[in-house]
């Protein structure tokens, strides 16, 4: 299991996400804007083994803030979860450095074993 930064404006959903992870195991910090959640992973980027976002948010998107925690930490594990379907997107933000592109919705057991996926490589 490892410690995760999430980022997503939506914070009813957020609380959910980290209640469902951390039944599974996952530590998780969650944040509501960008500026917290880039100070937090600023301040200490080897204590996450991921970084996972919401694409659309108020004032930046998760591509943007994945750029910045790319920035600190080049080799970071950074998701970005979208409703987007567009596979321009998605390939857009892999040349980026995005390590995986995970479709909402979904299921908790699903995104718990892409994460898990993730984790382990």
């Amino acid at each position: 299991m490892g410690r995760i930064l999430y980022l997503d404006d939506d914070e009813a959903l957020a609380g959910l996400v980290v209640q469902q992870l951390a039944r599974l195991g996952h530590s998780m910090l969650a944040c509501s804007n960008a500026t917290q959640a880039l100070r937090a992973f600023s301040d200490s980027p080897d204590d996450f083994d991921l970084v996972l976002t919401d694409m659309s948010m108020p004032g930046t998107s998760g591509l943007e803030f994945a750029r910045e925690v790319l920035s600190v930490k080049p080799d970071a594990h950074v998701v970005i979860a979208s409703g987007c379907e567009d596979p321009n997107w998605a390939q857009l933000a892999r040349s980026v450095g995005v390590r995986a592109v995970l479709l909402k919705p979904f299921r908790a057991n699903e995104f718990a074993q892409a994460l898990d996926e993730l984790l382990s490589r």
